[in-house]
């Protein structure tokens, strides 16, 4: 300890340049160079990933707003299919009996039942409850299916008419639009 102290200057100085030197100190340096490789390639492959889930993330946006758009116009595809259906089904109804006048008659469906069959008309029940009653599950009805049953006790009722109320329920939250077209009754603590 004493020897240190007893030392000249310049011999400490010639200590200390030497400790940079020392093949030990050498190691270490080397051991921190090929750690700080490591960290700089590890940070270019985060980035990389990094690049790779954003490219992905976009291209998923991209397929979900197509998905949206698609059926969007399955939607509208749908509904002027159903369209078209009542079109021809008036058409076909007015080509069984020419004399009819075109502008009284009311829209029908071929599937409508005969007016003699079923049971007899019900004035009592409204045209919100015969609609509702159509559906008793969680089958999932059009208006061209729901049409018919409630003629079954309103024979005079128009699509029409039935489109109108299905909205109105829908609207009061009595029933659930599944898709255009097509509702269902909602499901229990299903909110609308």
């Amino acid at each position: 300890m004493f020897e240190i102290l007893l030392r000249p200057t310049s011999d400490i100085m010639g200590t200390t340049k030497g400790a940079a030197t020392h093949p030990f100190v050498v190691h270490l340096r080397q051991v921190e160079t090929l750690e700080q490789d490591r960290w700089i390639a590890a940070d270019e492959a985060c980035t990389k990933a990094q690049d790779a889930i954003d490219q992905v993330r976009l291209q998923l946006a991209d397929a979900e707003r197509e998905l949206a758009q698609a059926e969007q116009r399955r939607l509208i595809a749908s509904e002027r299919v159903s369209a078209a259906a009542e079109m021809i089904a008036s058409a076909e109804d007015f080509l069984r009996d020419p004399t009819v006048d075109p502008a009284g008659i009311q829209e029908t469906r071929a599937t409508d039942p005969p007016p003699d069959t079923g049971p007899p008309a019900s004035e009592s029940r409204t045209l919100k409850e015969l609609t509702l009653a159509a559906f008793t599950g969680t089958e999932v009805l059009s208006p061209a299916e729901v049409a018919p049953l409630v003629r079954v006790h309103r024979p005079k009722t128009t699509d029409k008419a039935v489109r109108s109320t299905l909205t109105t329920l829908r609207r009061d939250g009595a029933l659930v639009l599944v898709e255009r077209g097509s509702y269902r009754l909602p499901k229990q603590g299903e909110r609308l």
